[in-house]
């Protein structure tokens, strides 16, 4: 059995080298792998960023967001959540049985009367301290605990009410969550590591005795270096979605739709309520086509290709003109809107 824990401030995407585990150790071996990380929002390898995050209040807090290879729902890291990861054959796995094991840890060692619920993720008194998710080829069992998370961060990142953006991907099933500090004044990510390795090692007794590696390995920053981090996998891997939203300017009332695959533009509708602005609203549509969706810099490059077309020399629409300046208003307008709303 490998245990390997990290006690530092890393990056999530070390979980990523897991692979590396994979690769060079036989598959009847079982890894405890024990880690945690700086704040950051994680979404399912099928799940929507938008849907699932605030993308906007990341970006502007220079939070990181992140895409697992696995599946599984949205949650957010921060040094006072611990993540806990167990690599075994898939023959022996089950999500519960799993689950149960990290639970007799927090019950036998640290006295946190923790149990599973229906969905297979761990709770005290109806509410969750832990999430568990993903399988692959060997199982693949991740989850996170909630020490002393800040609950405030998880809101107001990971609340979004976005009814009208329809996706093909999978959608996260929120549920109200706690801190194991309510439950004890003692436990720490260091007590909790302990109380799991040490439970784990007393069940898998057998593992260890006769595994090829007997000791804890310590993961460093080299472990996790040269990792990409691309719009290409993060937002480029979303399933296809539609977003429908309308406002109403004082200009004319406008409803959008906005079709999307693998995180690009692929068709968009603008609809004023005044046909005064159909070319103009032509031109936008056009320009928009292609870019990458909710990406500020792609959106105003949509813009000023419209501001420096020839629609900025004035439109006529039933012997109705626009002048520059209207045009210009009304592309700002819109620019604005479709960033706060994407």
């Amino acid at each position: 059995m490998f245990y390997i824990k990290i006690n530092g401030s890393l990056d999530e995407y070390c979980i990523r080298r897991v692979k590396r585990l994979f690769k060079d150790t036989n598959p009847q071996e079982i890894i405890l792998f024990l880690w945690r990380n700086n704040s950051c929002a994680v979404i399912g390898r099928n799940q929507n960023p938008w849907k699932e995050c605030n993308v906007r209040l990341l970006q502007k807090h220079d939070i990181p967001l992140i895409r697992r290879k696995s599946g599984g729902g949205t949650v957010f890291h921060d040094i006072g959540n611990t993540n806990y990861t167990l690599i075994m054959p898939r023959i022996d796995f089950t999500r519960k049985h799993t689950a149960e094991l990290v639970v007799r840890a927090l019950t036998t060692r640290l006295d946190i009367p923790a149990y599973v619920t229906e969905r297979h993720d761990i709770a005290v008194n109806g509410l969750k301290i832990s999430l568990i998710y993903l399988i692959m080829r060997r199982a693949y069992h991740h989850g996170t605990m909630l020490i002393d998370t800040d609950l405030d961060r998880i809101k107001r990142y990971l609340n979004v009410e976005r009814q009208n953006l329809i996706t093909k991907g999978v959608e996260s099933f929120p549920s109200p969550v706690t801190n194991l500090c309510n439950y004890s004044s003692t436990v720490s990510h260091e007590s909790f590591c302990e109380a799991v390795k040490d439970y784990f090692t007393e069940y898998y007794r057998d593992y260890v005795n006769h595994g090829s590696n007997k000791s804890a390995t310590t993961v460093d920053e080299e472990f996790i270096s040269n990792i990409p981090k691309t719009w290409e996998w993060v937002y480029g891997q979303t399933p296809d979605f539609t977003h429908k939203f309308e406002k109403e300017f004082e200009w004319s009332h406008v409803k959008a739709l906005f079709e999307s695959k693998n995180g690009i533009i692929t068709a968009i509708t603008l609809t004023p309520s005044n046909i005064k602005y159909h070319n103009l609203i032509n031109a936008l549509e056009d320009s928009f086509e292609g870019r990458k969706y909710g990406d500020e810099k792609d959106i105003d490059n949509a813009l000023n290709d419209v501001r420096v077309s020839e629609q900025l020399s004035g439109s006529n629409i039933g012997g109705t003109s626009i002048s520059t300046s209207e045009m210009q208003r009304v592309v700002n307008d819109i620019g604005k809107w479709i960033k706060e709303s994407s």
